[in-house]
């Protein structure tokens, strides 16, 4: 049997949800035999790359791909002139849109070496006026490939890429992954010229491995212990959650907020906790690689997003039998009360306060344990890849 080769193409492998969810599904996939793997970063570096498999070929790096994710003060290490360029580049993009210098540096990234059946883009484009993360082009313009998808990971309504520029890189793909059916349909009424193309891919879980994982110096709490695993970024909604308890510690209740994950509000936060008098009872972990040892001995698993799409904390939690308190984001009420896995609430600090409350004094209960079915989740990529409805 002839294997199908695919290209996954991705800005960085750093710790973050987009990139975890691909690593999950090159997992999968590369226990398959009939895909034949290949990855391509723009920056070849993050955390995530050393755990990818063995059986995966990595692309070299391209340094024009690169310039696309270094800053402009960091691009000086490729040299005074990528610096000038990357400078010059961001300036343009900031004035008018990131199109010309985009088209520009396809131009002097090329063809990547290789000839694909199918070719990912796995992050979506952000705003116009951004000169970064550019799968989507480089997939488009640098790729050979007989098909070629791109991926969705966002509210696309609301996370800021909802562009004439952007809309129209999709209707360029010939099909669309979406990580949940809300998420998919959310973005067919932002882009209905190719609302054919859209299919559901859940994303992944290597259920065996976190369980592994999770009992790996299990983290033991000696109080009702809430636990967050997210980037410590404004749209994470991890402020307003410092007010909700705080209101909650005044009223004379114990708790542990255990915080997993770094990202540039650590040092507002962590001002915060001491303005709120907050020390006792919310504990910082910083970004961490096994999440899952803080997770397994929490009482429940806490999502206080602005915004999400399908948070693959939701998954890990469901593999670890903790309950979920989300906010209502795009995919919460299909993914967390759909499944019976939690409870979400109003997207306000008012509705944190109240299910955080009724969380920490029993006023709702914790789930039962629930199975994930990872099987069926790949058999929704494999349908991507060969054209079906598969659902």
């Amino acid at each position: 049997m002839e294997k199908k080769k695919i290209l996954f193409v991705i800005n960085n492998m750093n710790v973050g949800g987009i990139q975890k969810s691909l690593l999950e599904l090159l997992k999968a996939l590369s226990k398959d035999e009939q895909y034949e793997l290949s990855l391509f970063c723009s920056k070849r570096a993050g955390k995530f790359l050393s755990l990818v498999p063995e059986n995966v070929n990595i692309l070299p790096e391209n340094k024009y791909a690169r310039l696309t994710e270094e800053s402009v003060s960091s691009a000086k290490r490729l040299g005074k002139i990528m610096a000038l360029k990357r400078a010059y580049y961001s300036f343009l993009s900031k004035k008018f849109t990131k199109e010309k210098p985009v088209r520009k540096i396809c131009k002097k990234i090329g063809k990547l070496e290789g000839f694909w059946d199918l070719a990912v883009a796995y992050a979506q484009p952000i705003e116009d006026r951004a000169f970064n993360n550019i799968c989507n082009e480089i997939v488009l313009n640098c790729v050979d490939a007989k098909k070629k998808a791109t991926f969705l990971h966002c509210d696309f309504s609301m996370y800021g890429g909802n562009t004439a520029r952007n809309r129209a890189l999709y209707e360029k793909f010939d099909k669309i992954g979406a990580c949940s059916n809300s998420v998919g349909e959310k973005f067919k009424g932002c882009v209905p010229s190719v609302a054919d193309r859209v299919r559901t891919v859940y994303n992944l879980c290597d259920v065996e491995q976190i369980k592994l994982l999770s009992e790996e110096d299990t983290v033991v709490y000696d109080k009702p212990t809430i636990v967050t695993v997210a980037r410590l970024s404004s749209e994470k909604g991890h402020e307003r959650v410092l007010s909700a308890l705080k209101r909650i510690k005044d009223e004379g209740v114990d708790f542990c907020w255990s915080v997993v994950g770094g990202g540039s509000l650590d040092a507002k936060i962590k001002e915060k906790i001491k303005e709120f008098g907050l020390e006792e009872y919310v504990v910082m972990h910083g970004e961490q690689t096994n999440p899952y040892r803080y997770v397994k001995g929490a009482d429940f698993l806490l999502l206080s997003s602005y915004h999400e799409a399908a948070p693959i904390v939701f998954d890990e939690a469901m593999v670890l039998g903790v309950t979920v308190l989300s906010t209502e984001t795009l995919s919460a009420r299909e993914l967390v009360e759909g499944r019976d896995i939690g409870y979400v609430c109003e997207n306000s600090e008012e509705g944190l306060y109240k299910l955080i409350k009724d969380a920490l004094c029993k006023n709702i209960a914790k789930k039962d344990k629930k199975i994930l079915d990872s099987n069926a989740r790949k058999k929704q990529f494999d349908a991507l890849v060969e054209g079906k409805d598969e659902k």
